[in-house]
């Protein structure tokens, strides 16, 4: 059963701080990091989640595939684990505000840098054969020096060489944006085939997505 933790308790090695935010696969925590010392996101899975056995290692899979993913503009993992029946990520905190926060208060010519960042991030993981399943506004965060942050990357899918299916039309419409296709074709099963493209497109695409996205807030 799901449950709220509260502060000070503990999951593994990590030291609950406080509840900072909720989404669609589970509750994140402001947690210490009491081997290292440092503040991590934590985010725990919901039981309805992981209680699939073959979705749960998948979910694992391509966690770990997205920890292996280093640049600046990219949140970074670091760990997955599981205690007492919990399932969690471990994210890099980072300390700022949301660019939906910015577009509300800043003219769009000032977020122009973030948004080339952010589509910096997301060629980056393109190349590495990874893409982002929910790139939105809330999702990037914009830290206290002025540099974009892509979170939520434990969330992404790994695509294969050449392409891959998605049977989510949220999903498919979002990869469309961020990895843009030389080929989109629908067969029997109404899935949606991306096929991977050059980095200088991708950057471009993320840009125009994420006008979209903000202006829709």
């Amino acid at each position: 059963m799901d449950r709220l933790l509260p502060a000070n308790c503990t999951l593994s090695h990590y030291r609950i701080i406080s509840r900072i935010g909720a989404g669609g696969m589970g509750e994140v925590y402001l947690a210490e990091d009491t081997r290292l010392g440092r503040k991590v996101a934590l985010k725990l899975l919901l039981s309805d989640f992981t209680t699939n056995p073959d979705r749960l290692r998948r979910f694992e899979l391509e966690a770990r595939a997205a920890a292996t993913l280093s640049h600046p503009n990219i949140a970074h993992i670091y760990e997955i684990g599981e205690s007492d029946g919990t399932h969690y990520i471990a994210m890099e905190f980072v300390e700022g505000e949301t660019l939906t926060a910015k577009f509300r208060r800043e003219p769009i010519g000032l977020l122009l840098k973030h948004l080339s960042q952010v589509a910096e991030g997301l060629s980056k993981a393109h190349s590495a054969g990874i893409v982002h399943r929910d790139l939105k506004p809330d999702n990037i965060m914009i830290t206290r020096d002025c540099y974009a942050k892509i979170l939520d990357f434990g969330l992404a899918k790994l695509i294969e060489a050449q392409s891959s299916s998605i049977t989510s039309e949220d999903a498919a419409t979002a990869v469309m944006a961020q990895q843009p296709c030389r080929s989109l074709e629908r067969d029997g099963n109404s899935r949606l085939h991306v096929a991977r493209t050059g980095p200088g497109q991708v950057r471009r695409s993320a840009r125009r997505y994420l006008l979209v996205r903000m202006h829709s807030v």
